[in-house]
């Protein structure tokens, strides 16, 4: 059996990617920040500080209509 070989050109290739970025970017999710944590130590002339952030996101399952 002959396997068959479907290759994309590559605008629709960069046509393909450039639609995934724009969709993430408009996608509006809305978070909530629940908690944030700093925490800093310093020896000398470094100091290492660390940041965590807590968040809520609220996601809707989205009703496709076939």
């Amino acid at each position: 059996m002959m396997a068959t070989n479907n290759k994309k050109p590559l605008s629709r290739c960069l046509g393909e990617f450039v639609g995934h970025i724009v969709h993430a970017i408009k996608t509006d999710k809305p978070t909530r920040e629940v908690n944030r944590t700093v925490e800093e130590k310093t020896e000398g002339n470094v100091t290492l500080r660390r940041t965590t952030i807590e968040e809520i996101e609220i996601t809707q399952e989205d009703i496709k209509s076939d």
